[in-house]
C-alpha cells in the first residue's frame, strides 16, 4: 500500500511538472479584427482588453494616428485605452515585458510587413495578440497587409456595419474630404461607411499598392 502510494505521488509530481512545462511553451493566439471605418473594430478590441487583469496588457498605435488622442486608443463612441505611439512594428517587442499576456496593435494597416513577424514572435512566446485594420482602402481595393493578417490569424473576424447612404451592409470606407499630401488619417469628419454599390472612390488618384 505504501509503495503504491509513493508511486502515485511520483506520478502526480510528474504530471504537475508536465503541465508547468506545457504552460511555459503554450502558444498564444492571434486575433485579427478587420473591416471598414465605424464597423466596431476598436470597440471590440477594447472589450477584449477589459478581460485582462491590470498590467497584463499593452496597446500600440502608429504615431501618425493622432485622432482624438495621441497616446490612447479611442473608439468612435468615446471609450479609451492608454496606448504606446510607435513609428514601426519592430518597436513593439522591447515594450513587451515578462508578465504581459496580451498585446494589441491598433490600425495595423499603418505598419509594414514587419507587423506580421512581430505578431508571430509574440504568439510563439505565449502572448495573445489582437490587431485591427481596414481591410479595403477608399478605392475599394483590398489592403495587402490586412489580407496577410486574415490568412495568419487563428481568429480572423471581418466586422461590418450599416451603409450611411442606403442602409445596406456597410463594408467600405467612403472618403468625404479631399486627400491632402496623401494623408488618409481621419474620423467622422472625413469618412462614413458605405456598401459596395454606394461607394464613390475619391477623385484623387489612388496610391500605388504595396
Amino acid at each position: 500500500m505504501c509503495g503504491s502510494g509513493k508511486n502515485s505521488a511520483d506520478r502526480e509530481d510528474a504530471a504537475g511538472e508536465t503541465d508547468m512545462n506545457e504552460s511555459k511553451t503554450r502558444r498564444g493566439t492571434i486575433t485579427f479584427l478587420a473591416g471598414c471605418m465605424f464597423s466596431g473594430k476598436t470597440t471590440e478590441l477594447l472589450r477584449r482588453l477589459a478581460a485582462y487583469p491590470p498590467g497584463s496588457s499593452v496597446v500600440f498605435k502608429h504615431v501618425t494616428d493622432r485622432r482624438y488622442c495621441a497616446n490612447a486608443v479611442v473608439s468612435h463612441d468615446g471609450k479609451t485605452w492608454p496606448a504606446v505611439p510607435i513609428t514601426a512594428a519592430g518597436e513593439v517587442l522591447p515594450h513587451v515585458e515578462p508578465g504581459i499576456r496580451m498585446v494589441a496593435v491598433e490600425e495595423a494597416h499603418f505598419f509594414d510587413d514587419r507587423v506580421i513577424e512581430v505578431a508571430q514572435e509574440l504568439a510563439d512566446r505565449g502572448v495573445n495578440v489582437i490587431l485591427t485594420a481596414l481591410d479595403c482602402d477608399s478605392w475599394g481595393r483590398p489592403i495587402a497587409i490586412a489580407q496577410r493578417l486574415l490568412d495568419l490569424a487563428d481568429e480572423p473576424i471581418i466586422k461590418q456595419t450599416v451603409c450611411a447612404r442606403c442602409g445596406g451592409v456597410g463594408c467600405r470606407s467612403q472618403r468625404l474630404t479631399p486627400i491632402i499630401d496623401g494623408n488618409m488619417v481621419g474620423g467622422s469628419e472625413s469618412y462614413e461607411p458605405r456598401c459596395e454599390a454606394c461607394l464613390q472612390p475619391p477623385p484623387e488618384p489612388p496610391p500605388e499598392m504595396a
